[in-house]
Order: structure tokens, then C-alpha cells, then sequence
């Protein structure tokens, strides 16, 4: 039976391993709040507003995802924050502990915590492998692909370009191995059509090119690549994928928006919708199939509820999308700012709360609050070997251990009780030093185990 708190001791004593559970932890709170939030929105908009938007839900989840992006940067902005306290040095005398190896002991559980760290990046480079594979696939889709010669189409293209203000080169190219429409790109945009596109209505045609210039407009591919990124980062937090699932529908419905807000009827465009994608009947199971980090314009899970919401969209011009878009950009910047303050300025939150509790000018000594027992290693305990390890490490002013100060200056065998002295170490808790009311750091600090086959 697998020794838990053992265990656990092991994880911390991986940085790797501690490193992805703690950002695993980061992203199922950020995507939980992110959810929890739209919940919210969505009843306090109907409720007084009448309709709930999806550019609020579009910036909602893309804001989600530029916090997710930058969790792997706050432990490094949290220990620059901690660096502006000052310091005060104070020497601690050396404690010794005496472990002693548990029944059947499997606490030798570094090969886990190693093997585990192994596995999931092992699992986030074959994503991103597989992301850069079919990358090139649409490379080569649209090297194969045909342009379209169509001058009416052209003329439409161009017309909607110059109404949209976009400033980048936009081709047009047709292939036979999609099924649905779809754009990529950045500097240079690319609509891919299908090639039985001249089977649509005219109407049809110029209100597909409006849906997918409206994604270049606002560089939707990135967000989509993105995405993709992240989710081979997280790959572990099954709510990260429902979060780019929510980001990709509220991406179309967006489009859908802006389309029906620059002067098409709502009744119209739904019409052309349904149209395309009858003549799409294989667009999900066909494109699904080709594995294209791009996003199709039709999916039949969400096409009837796309078609809802065109119906019941409430016309809007584009002047009062982009005010409203104002205010929801604001908004969101404004929710995920706070997210990532609470997560970073967490240890200087704690560093003011003891600050609090010794606002009178009194001494305190440094005390333990957890001291966790460091495990007997399976390999000395089977075959009988004893010995000590003496950590030396500094407290600092909330009374936690600093990771990086931590050394063994003397163990006798060497290297046979180190990780795990190192791993218990890790999880001490103390009381923070008080002098004048003012907490300080402790440096070298030490405590010596001794490991013990039997009480002496």
C-alpha cells in the first residue's frame, strides 16, 4: 500500500512534479471562477438588460485563457515581490530528530513523482508534436488548393474588406477536401471554401466571406492556436478543454453578431446558414477527420443553436458593438487582473496578516507549527542501514521555508538520507521570529535526523 503522506513529501520534493500540480491547482480555480462568472453574468444580464451577448461571453473566455497563460509566470513575479521585505539575520541553535523506518515502509517514492513528471510532459510535447503536424497539413492543404476566379465574388470580397477596415492581404482559394469553410492566418489571411460552393445563393456566399473576414478581422486563428497551446500545457484539467469549447462556440455566435450588425437581416442570414450547411451535410465528421488546427463555420452540435441565436439576436449597429465591447474589454481585463493579484500577491497578503497579529512591539520566538516526519528510504531501511542528515535552510518572515536555501552540510552515508531530509524540510511550518513587532527571516537554520533502525 502506497505510504501517502510519503508520497506527497516526494511530489514536493520533485520541483517538476510540484511545479505542474500547483499549476493544475491555479488553472481548475481560474477556469472554475471564469465559469462561475459567466453563470453570473448571464442571470444579472437577462435579469435587467434582457439579453446576454456573446461578445461578453467571446471576452470572457479569451481573457480566460490570457490568465492561463500567464500562471506560469507568478511564482517568479511572487519571490521578486517577497524580495522587497527587509531582512534581518538571526541564527538558529541546530535540532535533531530521530526517524525511525515504518512497518513495511514503501516510502521511497521519488521514482513516482520523477515517473509522473516524465509522463505529463511526455503527453504535452506529443500535443504540441501533433499540433505542428497538422500545421503543416494546412500548409499543404492550401498549397494544393485552387484560387477562386470568380470576379463577382472578388468584387464582394473587396467591397466587405474596405466596410471591415482591414489592412492585411486576404486570398480567396477553393479546395475539394473541406467541407466547410474556413480562414487562418495573420499578416496574410486565408478563406478557404469548398469547392461546391457555387451551389449557394449569392446571398450566401457574400455572407459566409463576411463571417470568416470578421474572424481575420480580429485575428481569431491566434486565439484558436492558442487554445491549442495551452491545452497540451494542461492537458490534465479536463476543465480546460470545456473552457476552449466554450471560447470556439462563443466565437461563432460573436461572428454570427457582427455579421447581423452590419446591416444583414437577422432572418436572412439565418436562412443562409441553413443553406450552407445542408450543403455541408459531412462538415463535422469529414473535417474533424483532417485534424486542421482551423476552426469550420458549421458543426452541427451548435448549429441549431447558433440559428436561436441569430433569430432572437437583438440588431445592434457596429457603432454600439464596438462601445459595448468598450466597456466588456474593460471588464474583463479588469476581473482577470484581480484573479492573477490574488494568486501572485498571495504571500504578500500572508506577509501583511502576520505584520497584523504583531502590530504590539513584543518578541517572539520562532516555534514550529508543522514539522512533518521525514520517511525511512525502502533501500537503507531493507538492508538495515542507519545513519543522519543535517539540513540547514532560512525562515523567512512568515515563518515558511525558503526552497532555495535549503542544503545538506553533513550526512553520513552521503546521498542515501538527503532527498529525504530535503522533502520533509520542505513542508516545515513555523512561527514567525518577533522582534520590536517586527517579523524577521532566520538563517541557517538546522535540524539534524538521525535515523534510527530502533528507539536507542
Amino acid at each position: 500500500m502506497v505510504d501517502g503522506s510519503a508520497l506527497l513529501h516526494a511530489i514536493a520534493g520533485t520541483p517538476a512534479l510540484n511545479f505542474v500540480v500547483t499549476l493544475l491547482f491555479h488553472s481548475l480555480f481560474v477556469l472554475l471562477i471564469f465559469f462561475l462568472a459567466e453563470f453570473v453574468v448571464k442571470k444579472l444580464t437577462k435579469q435587467h438588460a434582457g439579453q446576454y451577448t456573446p461578445m461578453m461571453s467571446h471576452t470572457l473566455w479569451r481573457s480566460a485563457f490570457i490568465v492561463l497563460l500567464a500562471l506560469p509566470l507568478l511564482p517568479f513575479l511572487s519571490a521578486n515581490l517577497l524580495a522587497v521585505f527587509p531582512t534581518i539575520a538571526l541564527v538558529s541553535p541546530i535540532v535533531e530528530v530521530v526517524v525511525l523506518p515504518e512497518p513495511n515502509s514503501q516510502s521511497d517514492q521519488f521514482g513516482f513523482p520523477l515517473m509522473a513528471a516524465t509522463i505529463y510532459f511526455s503527453v504535452s510535447v506529443l500535443l504540441m508534436l501533433r499540433l505542428g503536424r497538422s500545421y503543416m497539413r494546412l500548409l499543404q492543404l492550401t498549397t494544393s488548393a485552387q484560387p477562386l476566379h470568380d470576379p463577382a465574388v472578388h468584387r464582394e470580397l473587396t467591397r466587405r474588406i474596405q466596410q471591415l477596415h482591414i489592412d492585411k492581404n486576404i486570398s480567396l482559394l477553393i479546395s475539394s477536401e473541406i467541407d466547410s469553410p474556413i480562414s487562418f492566418g495573420m499578416r496574410r489571411g486565408v478563406i478557404l471554401l469548398p469547392d461546391n460552393y457555387q451551389q449557394w445563393r449569392e446571398s450566401a456566399v457574400t455572407d459566409v466571406l463576411m463571417h470568416e473576414l470578421c474572424h481575420l478581422r480580429r485575428n481569431d486563428w491566434l486565439t484558436l492556436m492558442l487554445t491549442h497551446i495551452l491545452c497540451a500545457l494542461y492537458w490534465a484539467n479536463p476543465v480546460v478543454w470545456l473552457a476552449q469549447r466554450s471560447l470556439l462556440d462563443a466565437t461563432e455566435n460573436r461572428c454570427d453578431q457582427d455579421v447581423v450588425s452590419h446591416g444583414r437581416d437577422q432572418f436572412i442570414y439565418a436562412e443562409s446558414l441553413l443553406g450552407v450547411a445542408s450543403s455541408c451535410r459531412r462538415c463535422q465528421q469529414h473535417f474533424r477527420s483532417q485534424g486542421l488546427p482551423a476552426q469550420p463555420m458549421f458543426d452541427r452540435k451548435t448549429l441549431k443553436t447558433r440559428l436561436n441565436q441569430v433569430l432572437k439576436e437583438t440588431t445592434m449597429k457596429s457603432n454600439q458593438i464596438a462601445q459595448q465591447g468598450k466597456k466588456i474589454v474593460w471588464g474583463s481585463g479588469v476581473f482577470s487582473l484581480f484573479i492573477l493579484s490574488v494568486l501572485a500577491f498571495n504571500p504578500i497578503l500572508s506577509a501583511q496578516d502576520a505584520q497584523q497579529q504583531v502590530a504590539q512591539p513584543i518578541d517572539k520566538e520562532m516555534l514550529p507549527v508543522t514539522g512533518v516526519t521525514p520517511y525511512y528510504p525502502r533501500k537503507a531501511a531493507d538492508e538495515s542501514i542507519e545513519g543522519h542528515a543535517t539540513a540547514q535552510f532560512t525562515v523567512d518572515e512568515q515563518g515558511r521555508v525558503v526552497e532555495d536555501s535549503i542544503t545538506i552540510i553533513d550526512a553520513m552515508p552521503t546521498d542515501i538520507f538527503n532527498q529525504s531530509a530535503i522533502a520533509a524540510v520542505r513542508q516545515f511550518q513555523f512561527q514567525p521570529h518577533v522582534i520590536n513587532g517586527q517579523a524577521v527571516p532566520v538563517t541557517e537554520v538546522e535540524y539534524k535526523f538521525n535515523y534510527r533502525m530502533k528507539t536507542e
